[in-house]
């Protein structure tokens, strides 16, 4: 029984004298590196050094320092062997990893896309906004055809002209890793298409030609889609057509000042001129139905209801002086004069 304990007392005592009095580790131990960069692994100050990658010595490597690169060894695990005093020993292995991000990409937002031509250009109407949206943050610079747009370095470019544009950057986590986008992005704004109004006798056209059609007459929507329409009494008449594709912008206001008579009743306006009212009378009948003042622009200065009897009268007594046109329902215009 002696003897075992003897024994294992020298075997341990041997064991003791075998390990190293120093632990080397590498730092720094959870290195990540940004693409296309490089760093340093480094140790403490020793005799002499072997560097390990995946368990496999490095050729070379007998520096206290290591220069680890992005490309070749993120992903690698890396340790060294350190000599000191005539007694080597290894370090923990430690990681190399590396950031990998998705290629750079653009979104698009705001106004809808109006068409795409046989060139794969995106055409917009003129006017409208729209969004380019990076996918770095860091370090952007967004170009027009080639050059740098003044300012332009958020993630997000509000493009309002036509032009050719490309961006570069880089992700939040390796700001200096700046990656161009490598494609550009045309944009065509087209002008809009403004049609005009022609009359021929009580008729009023839209010119060009359209796919859809909204009237209005004197600010009021008419419901009815067609490339003509009957004038129903004087005043303003817009129109706005959609063409397809294209753009396009509401006709400019076209006054008509003369409607035929469409009612054989005689009307009568006293006094001429006037002064605080004006009164209109059917010689035989009856004032019924919805009737409008206007001025010479086509605006709507009053407007009211027949009352069912013989006349009704007008107050005129706030307008400015100047001619204006009586328009009943269904009936041709009259000529009215105020005069203060």
């Amino acid at each position: 029984m002696r003897t075992t304990v003897t024994l294992s007392l020298a075997l341990f005592a041997a064991a003791a004298i075998a390990q190293c009095p120093f632990d080397p580790t590498v730092t720094p131990n959870n290195l990540i590196l940004c693409p296309n960069t490089q760093d340093v692994l480094t140790t403490q100050v020793y005799d002499s050094y072997q560097w390990y990658k995946d368990g496999s010595s490095i050729p070379g490597a007998i520096a206290q320092t290591l220069t680890v690169d992005a490309f070749t060894d993120a992903g690698s695990m890396f340790s060294v062997e350190a000599t000191l005093n005539g007694c080597t020993e290894m370090s923990p292995s430690v990681l190399v990893d590396g950031w990998l991000f998705l290629p750079p990409y653009v979104i698009h937002g705001g106004a809808a896309e109006l068409y795409t031509d046989s060139m794969g250009i995106a055409h917009y109407c003129s006017g409208d906004t729209v969004l380019l949206i990076f996918s770095f943050t860091e370090n952007v610079q967004w170009t027009n055809t080639g050059s740098p747009i003044p300012g332009a370095t958020n993630d997000t470019l509000i493009v309002l002209t036509s032009g050719s544009y490309t961006v570069s950057g880089a992700p939040a986590m390796c700001p200096n890793s700046i990656t161009p986008l490598g494609l550009t992005i045309p944009i065509v704004f087209d002008p809009p298409i403004q049609p005009v109004i022609t009359q021929n006798g009580n008729q009023l056209c839209a010119s060009p030609a359209g796919v859809s059609y909204q009237w209005t007459f004197n600010g009021t929507a008419l419901l009815v889609d067609q490339i003509c329409i009957n004038a129903g009494g004087m005043g303003s008449y817009v129109v706005d057509v959609t063409y397809n594709p294209g753009c396009s912008v509401p006709s400019a206001p076209f006054l008509v000042t003369s409607v035929p008579n469409t009612s054989a009743t005689p009307w009568l306006v006293r006094p001429m001129p006037a002064d605080e009212f004006v009164t209109i009378t059917a010689s035989s009948g009856a004032v019924v139905g919805d009737w409008q003042l206007l001025d010479l622009t086509g605006r709507v200065v009053r407007r009211g209801k027949g009352n069912g009897t013989a006349s009704l009268s007008v107050r005129t007594a706030d307008l400015p002086t100047g001619r204006y046109w009586f328009s009943p329902k269904d009936s041709r215009p009259l000529a009215v004069s105020v005069v203060h």
